[in-house]
């Protein structure tokens, strides 16, 4: 008999189309909201290692930050192994990945 585990969804930002060089791999990266800055955060082999690895730096961020939920870091996972450099060379692709992720801080804002 098997039994069917239904898994949380995890969301993966992905790199911009056309990316080349992906090394496969789960990276979780923050987003300090207040700054609005990237920050390096550290790749996994697969998508549970990273969705757990995110809730607890999370649950890190929200014992140790004094703001309001909406301006509290939040950490992503993405696909892109060279967000950081490019977000530095592609205005447009920080902008989008911006918006997409103070949408999310607002939103977590409101659930607590």
């Amino acid at each position: 008999m098997s039994e069917k585990v239904k898994g949380a969804k995890v969301k993966v930002h992905a790199a911009p189309e056309g990316t080349t060089g992906l090394d496969n791999r789960f990276h979780v990266y923050i987003y300090d909201v207040f700054n609005k800055q990237f920050l390096p955060g550290k790749a996994f082999e697969t998508a549970e290692k990273a969705a757990s690895f995110q809730r607890h730096e999370q649950e890190r961020i929200y014992r140790e930050q004094e703001a309001d939920p909406e301006l509290f870091d939040l950490p992503f996972i993405s696909s892109d192994a060279e967000l950081l450099a490019r977000i530095e060379r592609d205005p447009a692709y920080k902008q989008k990945l911006t918006t997409e992720l103070t949408s999310e801080a607002r939103s977590r804002a409101k659930r607590r």
